[in-house]
């Protein structure tokens, strides 16, 4: 009706518009009084032309003919006024609604539908029940609806196929649709057949389109195992720039395993005005077990007890009982049987001693229960590196104080340590004795001293170490891997070293000054050390396998009596124990005790107490040899994985999943320890086994960086592989390959993730009993365009067929009363 309107008026305009407001304007320049009087006078002439007419009428027909013969000339006096009508009509411009289908793995996944409403949900779908009834809707025979579970793509495409909600030919007449699928990438697929030509000749209208058209729906697929959610919206968003788009139609289960968090691209669509309108496929209460991850070290020694932590997820197994078993290279070494509680997570801790040397695959699996929606998710698996080197040991202070004798004592006794003392001022003498740990002097020589892995430095006096030693020091940390563990005292260290090489290796500042007359004086009075966040979680200060009880049992540790005054963390240093007392905090926090960092190659640990021995109280070495064998161990894992050699290969993790780039390090150093300097330098990565081909790889040197390369090649096969250099084909760096597969990691749809999405961009959520509602929905929130336009009324055809209307009428009743 409003087309028709606007084209008797003459406007020109699309058919897809509405009238919102109209307003009439005079344009003539004649006061609308002037016309007024001239009706006024039209009338009484016209009324007294008809009464003194010779012709008898009736009183009725005379009435008419004055009005209509006024009527006419009150028309040609508005051509005066020129009178114009001003619309504001709204409209759509025709948009791309970009459809984006989950194409990952866990869209293979085969929901066990066990409740009313998600059986009735798959009946929607599948065109079982009416879909305007929503999940009360029933069947044919008036019984309620059940469908079929399926995978949840079958069900997908059945609702896409399903004639009674008949989705993308809804979508087709108001949108130009743009489908793509994902997964780890984005994949356009082709929107629809091409429609019959129209044979009206008007290009705004369309020709209707059935579900037959869009054969792509029969030809999806679901096997990647990464879903990269947020990435897909990201790059449709890129793709789309610049043209006008009415949202996002995503069809997913909302499962992430990969790039972008999905809230951080829903934020860059809110920002373009983009909607995301998303039909969430799936359960979201099924029967599963999931083992979530399994936290072991990369590397271990033979023959010592280690620990491997197994989180393990459950949904709607409260009660049951499960047993979760560890293997080695496919043999059992540990198992437990787990109770599982309420919906959520916990962490079973498993333990064993491997007793060989090598690499292996150490998994983790949960027996699956008969009922669970997947049972490819039970298990977990990892590389694990059993090592049974010495760890090379220099302990360095300035006397025996209290540190050092336990120290020494817990350091001598531990089968990996193997241990060299020096004592700035103990008897010469000493070292001479057979079997003596002791050296005579600090190593001056780079030689001497690189044949450490780990350099414990104490209380020490720089002047008896001399600043040669202080360079090599330096330079081993830096550009060798060394691992360097500061123990502060009340006489020298930190403080004396003010302005030192020294100083730039540890991870702390100490530029403030001490309060007092002596360090002495912070020795007055017990100090409870206090973990940080990252001091609960790292692997050198745990106690015990459960993160409450190590909590609890760092509580418990006897107090230390003195604390080293230093003014704040560095800023790549990682704080894992602060002193919590107020008086010695900065405005840069709690004061740090124990501090790590890494720099350059080698890694650095500041310990600054010298009171640690006193948590040996009431338990003896059961803590305190712990935390000093986990010190040692750790910090000194890249020594002992043989970063310390002239041909120093390193890469950022140890295991890859197939397709990912892996960049790779080459320190060279000549047979005099000085950096390499060539134009490039050729290396090759291939399997373990000796099998298989061995590509080259490139490396080219990294700017100002001498002696350091770097090349990159992406991940092949699955499979544990080595790279070396031609330079130094007995050197060799290994990493595993292993083929993604947590993509079941969540077997759940992830409603409340969907639901946020849509609602930050403006959107909405649909699930099956929703579906007949989503076209409307998206066109109802597409935004429509509001424009002016104006009428000129008295030369528009609408007008003129008025005043031809009157005049016929008039000449037609004056023919028919035989007036002239």
């Amino acid at each position: 009706m409003t087309d028709l309107v606007l084209r008797l008026l003459g406007a020109r305009v699309d058919d897809a518009v509405r009238i919102a407001d109209a307003s009439l304007a005079l344009r003539g320049g004649l006061g609308a009084g002037w016309v007024v009087l001239g009706l006024l006078a039209t009338i009484v002439a016209v009324a007294w032309l008809y009464r003194a007419s010779p012709v008898m009428l009736s009183p009725l027909r005379r009435h008419i003919l004055t009005a209509l013969r006024v009527l006419f000339l009150g028309l040609l006096l508005v051509l005066l006024l020129r009178p114009v009508l001003a619309f504001t009509v709204e409209g759509s411009v025709r948009r791309i609604l970009v459809l984006l289908i989950d194409a990952s793995a866990s869209m293979r996944i085969r929901d066990p539908r066990q409740t009313p409403e998600d059986r009735q949900r798959a009946a929607l779908a599948r065109g079982l029940a009416d879909p305007a009834g929503g999940l009360k809707s029933k069947s044919g025979s008036g019984r309620p609806a059940a469908g079929a579970g399926g995978e949840r793509l079958e069900l997908v495409q059945a609702a896409l196929r399903n004639e009674a909600l008949n989705l993308l030919p809804r979508l087709d007449r108001e949108f130009d649709l743009a489908a793509f699928t994902f997964a780890q990438g984005v994949a356009e697929i082709s929107a629809r057949k091409a429609a019959p030509a129209s044979t009206n000749g008007r290009a705004s209208r369309r020709e209707p389109v059935t579900v037959d058209q869009f054969p792509w729906v029969d030809r999806l697929t679901a096997t990647n195992p990464l879903t990269a959610l947020g990435d897909a919206l990201r790059e449709v968003m890129a793709r789309k720039r610049g043209q006008p788009l009415a949202g996002v139609l995503v069809v997913t289960d909302g499962a992430n395993n990969s790039g972008m968090p999905p809230g951080e691209a829903a934020l860059l669509a809110r920002r373009e005005g983009l909607p995301l309108y998303i039909y969430g496929v799936g359960i979201t209460s099924p029967r599963d077990v999931i083992l979530v991850n399994l936290f072991a070290p990369d590397v271990t020694f033979a023959r010592d007890e280690m620990t491997a932590a197994a989180r393990v997820r459950t949904r709607g197994m409260n009660g049951r009982n499960a047993d979760l078993v560890l293997k080695l290279n496919g043999q059992t070494v540990a198992s437990q049987t787990v109770t599982f509680g309420a919906d959520g997570e916990q962490v079973v801790p498993l333990r064993f001693i491997p007793a060989a040397v090598g690499e292996f695959d150490l998994e983790a699996v949960v027996v699956p229960q008969a009922d669970e929606n997947v049972q490819d998710n039970n298990r977990r698996s990892r590389r694990l590196r059993v090592i049974d080197a010495k760890i090379h040991t220099l302990l360095v202070d300035q006397s025996p104080r209290w540190e050092f004798r336990y120290l020494q004592a817990m350091l001598l006794r531990d089968r990996r340590i193997d241990l060299k003392c020096y004592l700035a001022e103990s008897d010469k003498d000493i070292a001479r004795l057979p079997g003596s740990p002791y050296l005579a002097a600090f190593p001056a020589r780079k030689e001497d001293l690189f044949k450490f892995d780990l350099v414990i430095y104490g209380d020490v006096d720089p002047r008896r170490v001399g600043l040669n030693a202080l360079e090599n020091l330096n330079t081993w940390v830096a550009d060798f891997g060394g691992a360097l563990v500061a123990v502060a005292g009340r006489r020298f260290l930190p403080h004396a070293y003010k302005r030192s090489l020294l100083e730039k290796l540890l991870p702390v500042e100490f530029d403030a000054p001490i309060v007092g007359a002596s360090p002495d004086a912070l020795a007055d009075k017990p100090i409870t050390l206090q973990l940080t966040f990252a001091g609960r979680h790292h692997a050198m200060l745990r106690l015990s396998d459960k993160d409450e009880e190590n909590v609890a049992l760092w509580k418990e540790l006897p107090p230390v009596f003195w604390v080293a005054r230093v003014a704040r963390p560095k800023p790549a240093a990682e704080v894992l124990l602060v002193d919590p007392d107020p008086a010695r905090e900065t405005r840069f926090g709690k004061m740090p005790v124990i501090a790590f960092q890494k720099y350059g190659l080698g890694q650095v640990l500041y310990v600054g107490t010298d009171n640690t021995w006193r948590w040996r109280r009431n338990v003896g070495d059961r803590y305190y040899s712990t935390l000093w064998g986990q010190i040692a161990q750790r910090v000194s894992l890249q020594r002992l994985l043989g970063i310390s050699k002239r041909t120093q290969l390193t890469t950022d993790q140890h295991n890859y999943m197939t397709g990912d780039r892996i960049g790779v390090y080459a320190r060279l150093y000549t047979a005099g320890y000085d950096p390499l300097s060539q134009p490039a330098v050729k290396g090759h990565f291939g399997l373990r086994n000796g099998t298989g081909p061995r590509p080259e790889v490139i490396l080219r040197p990294v700017p100002e960086q001498p002696g350091l390369y770097r090349g990159e090649f992406i991940a092949p096969a699955a499979g544990t592989y080595s790279f070396w250099v031609d330079s130094d084909t007995d050197t060799f760096l290994d990493f595993n390959v292993s083929e993604p597969k947590f993509e079941l990691g969540e077997t759940a749809m992830n409603e409340p993730l969907l639901r946020e999405l849509a609602a930050t961009t403006g959107g909405a959520f649909f699930r099956e009993e929703d579906l007949h509602r989503l076209p409307d929905t998206i066109r109802d929130k597409t935004e429509r365009v509001r424009s002016p336009l104006e009428v000129e009324l008295w030369s528009s055809p609408l007008f003129f067929l008025l005043l031809l209307g009157v005049v016929t009428a008039e000449w037609v009743l004056r023919k028919l009363a035989h007036l002239k």
